[in-house]
């Protein structure tokens, strides 16, 4: 009997599909005719507001810190999905709790393009490819009211339901995009886009929910645009207690102040060297720092292995899955038939943090702040999906994740030690970039590791100013007494303890 229950119920179900996508269209059809966009192939808007940097809160319990962001415009085509995005940064009266993430001193420009599958950054005249960041630039054309209405358009596979959100009744239309993202939105029963949804791969988050909310409705120029644009990137958990996940303001356009419809010359030409332009492998290169421990370098971010008599650990996982995978191959080649104990984790910053989940499966304990451990439990949950980039965490749970014996939580120090060596790990005291920020020192290797403190020059080239960060650790260092010759940064190449020693003595 419960099968054929089963049966029915399925059959029912494919029996209103086609209702509800002739009910989407119709939707969709009332809302592009009232906003005006049957005409519109192109489309340029401005404005002012702000920008988070997601991913890079003081605590993990913070928002996204803010920056200022004049000077913004934007510009579609949707025939070509071309998009071009300008903006100019800077810190402005945005002064999140500790600092939080980097504060940015003067102005920076930022010029962001995407074409048919393709992506660059323009730095002045110089173009640099960007072809990891194609496909999200391209879904984000779906999310702005217009694409979104058009793209829903011309998908077959659109759907309606219907609900109430705000205090009002409204059509939730939804259609897969570029073959995999599910993009929902919402028309009012004024038939305008009041939000649209969707989710993108994070090797953080898994499933990171992305959000652009549109409200005060205008007409400019025949077309109905809202005035303010407001982004969510991962959820505000603030309805438990205590919240530790709490960053989700990304981005908000307060007001427009320009718009231009189907302007000239907004189809993108791709260059050359975007075309050619691949996605690089993770290639770890291999420095020596002393007997038993190694710098593994090769990318943006650096990690640092270690042996001891019957086990390995490394400090700092960074990235993503990828790039864990290859750093721990090659710290096994190094450190042959010895497991990798530890993971040391200098912070909660979500480029430090995208590989945590690679090390907990392969078995590693993992040493971070006390004050990270209950967001680090939600990073690593099962519960959370994954499916749009799966990695080994999620398609095999760990066993050990149920038991609960991952974490060695750190307050102000904590020493991993045998009869080979000792590697001490403390806590950066008062430092505005990230809270609990922690540092690794080998004291008979006369060797310091820190993340985001300080970053060595390159050979030839004048040292920077030091900054608040940079400052701190200086500080922290003296306190501690640590006796160090070397500074292994996380970003960088490895640099002389007395270079920074005489950097800090500037005036």
């Amino acid at each position: 009997m419960a099968h054929r229950f089963w049966l029915l119920a399925v059959a029912a179900s494919l029996a209103t599909t086609p209702a509800l996508a002739q009910d989407a269209r119709a939707v969709l059809q009332a809302a592009a005719a009232n906003m005006g966009i049957a005409n519109l192939k192109s489309i340029q808007y401005s404005g002012n507001g702000w920008i988070g940097a997601v991913g890079q809160n003081y605590t993990p319990a913070d928002d996204w810190p803010h920056f200022e962001m004049t000077g913004y415009t934007r510009t579609i085509d949707f025939d070509s999905n071309s998009s071009k995005e300008e903006m100019v940064l800077r810190q402005g009266n945005y002064v999140a709790r500790g600092g939080g993430g980097t504060p940015i001193a003067g102005e920076q420009r930022r010029t962001q393009l995407a074409s048919g599958g393709f992506a660059w950054n323009m730095q002045g005249s110089i173009v640099v490819p960007q072809p990891a960041s194609a496909e999200q630039r391209q879904l984000e054309i779906y999310l702005t009211p217009f694409g979104f209405i058009k793209g829903a358009l011309a998908a077959n596979n659109a759907t309606a339901v219907r609900r109430n959100e705000y205090g009002g009744r409204v059509t939730v239309v939804s259609f897969t995009a570029l073959g995999k993202y599910r993009v929902n939105g919402t028309i009012t029963a004024d038939n305008v886009v009041q939000r649209v949804q969707t989710w993108i791969p994070s090797p953080v988050a898994g499933d990171l929910y992305y959000e652009n909310v549109y409200t005060n409705y205008r007409t400019i120029s025949g077309l109905k645009l809202p005035m303010h644009w407001h982004q969510h990137q991962d959820y505000d958990d603030g309805a438990t207690a205590p919240n530790v996940g709490g960053g989700d303001h990304a981005f908000d356009l307060e007001t427009l102040t320009d718009v231009k419809v189907n302007p000239a010359n907004a189809s993108l030409a791709v260059p050359a060297e975007v075309r050619a332009a691949k996605i690089p492998p993770a290639r770890v290169e291999t420095q020596k720092l002393a007997d038993g421990v190694w710098l593994l370098g090769g990318g943006t971010h650096n990690s640092v292995a270690v042996e001891f008599k019957d086990f390995a650990a490394v400090i700092e996982a960074p990235l993503d899955e990828e790039r864990s995978l290859a750093v721990i191959a090659e710290v096994n080649r190094l450190i042959p038939n010895k497991p990798i104990r530890y993971l040391v984790n200098t912070h909660h910053h979500w480029d430090h943090l995208g590989g945590i989940r690679t090390y907990v499966h392969e078995g590693a304990t993992v040493v971070t702040f006390d004050g990270n451990v209950p967001y680090y439990r939600e990073v690593l949950t099962p519960a959370r999906r994954w499916t749009l980039k799966p990695d080994r965490f999620y398609l095999n749970p760990p066993e050990e994740w149920s038991e609960g014996s991952i974490f060695e939580p750190v307050h102000d120090k904590y020493i991993i030690a045998d009869e080979t060596r000792t590697l001490e790990i403390h806590r950066v005291q008062g430092l505005a970039h990230a809270v609990g920020m922690l540092m690794a020192y080998f004291p008979k290797e006369k060797i310091v590791v820190e993340a985001d403190l300080y970053t060595p020059p390159a050979a030839g080239v004048a040292a920077a100013a030091p900054n608040a960060s940079a400052r701190t650790f200086y500080q922290n260092l003296r306190d501690l007494k640590l006796n160090a010759d070397t500074i292994v940064p996380i970003h960088g190449t490895p640099g002389p303890m007395s270079q920074f020693v005489q950097i800090m003595s500037r005036p």
